[in-house]
């Protein structure tokens, strides 16, 4: 099953979110989708579920129209912290999403909101933030839908529950793999998870390309400062830190050979972004 954007553009007014987007996505992969705040990431997300519609473009799931396809729309899983759920209980919320999706399975749902201390009878808008996405979370992982996308899926969860939901995730991936979309900001808390990373920036897409492939542009040397300077001289240095009189640099381009004396790593998929995308300009 393949989801494709073609030339896609989103206008706000007079500020273009999305400029001739094209990208395909095709299960099963734990996608990352990343950028700026305003670089078009929920609008591109909103588009793909039909909560709005583009000014240009379209979407074809398997190259049928997305555009009132009821069939295509029950194979995509989404909810944000905007989405509308009324005065529905936890409870109730859940009874109604596995009446709306085929594949959904209350009884995991039932047992993922035991393992978060989830109070069923709470109604949606008395729940803290947390606990809103929380809720929203193991609907998510619940639905079991072809495509699931996933915006800020921790917003407003402690540490504990930020973990317990990586681990439900790639639980629910292992057994019943999908296209997973993930959407967030915590780039080092998900990059150990993603087979594929999405950038957007200024309403274009950057970078679609899989993670190993991406992370291979660089690496990392650390040892004592003036060692890594030296190593470092000529060579396009995105960052740095010394603590004491040790030093790491994270270095962009071919690795070249390193003396025994300095310890080398991979670069982080955070340092990376923040390179590709830290122009205050559109390229």
């Amino acid at each position: 099953m393949k989801l494709c954007c073609h030339d896609l553009t989103r206008k706000f007014g007079d500020t273009v979110a999305l400029n001739r987007v094209n990208l395909c996505l095709e299960e099963p992969k734990i996608c990352g989708l990343l950028g700026r705040n305003g670089a078009g990431k929920t609008t591109l997300l909103r588009l793909m579920t039909n909560y709005i519609q583009p000014n240009e473009g379209s979407i074809t799931m398997d190259e049928r129209n997305l555009w009132e396809n009821e069939k295509a729309l029950q194979q995509i899983f989404f909810v944000t912290e905007n989405s509308y759920f009324g005065e529905m209980t936890a409870q109730k919320l859940i009874d109604f999403m596995a009446g709306a999706y085929p594949n959904f399975d209350k009884e995991q749902c039932l047992a993922y909101a035991k393992r978060f201390e989830l109070s069923l009878n709470k109604k949606y808008p008395t729940l803290s933030t947390g606990y809103k996405s929380v809720l929203r979370a193991i609907l998510a992982l619940s639905a079991h839908t072809p495509f699931l996308f996933l915006d800020e899926p921790t917003l407003g969860m402690d540490a504990f529950h930020r973990e317990l939901f990586y681990k439900l995730l790639i639980e629910s991936y292992s057994e019943a793999p999908s296209c997973i979309l993930l959407s967030t900001h915590l780039i080092g808390e998900v990059e150990g998870l993603l087979e594929n990373v999405i950038i957007l920036d200024h309403g274009k897409v950057l970078i679609d390309e899989s993670a190993e492939k991406l992370l291979s542009q660089g690496y990392c040397v650390s040892g004592r400062i003036s060692e890594v300077d030296d190593y470092c001289s000529g060579k396009k240095v995105i960052g740095s830190n010394s603590v004491g009189g040790l030093k790491t640099a994270a270095i962009l381009g071919e690795h070249t050979a390193v003396p025994d004396t300095l310890d080398v790593t991979g670069l982080s998929l955070q340092q990376l972004f923040v390179q590709l995308v830290g122009s205050e300009n559109p390229s």
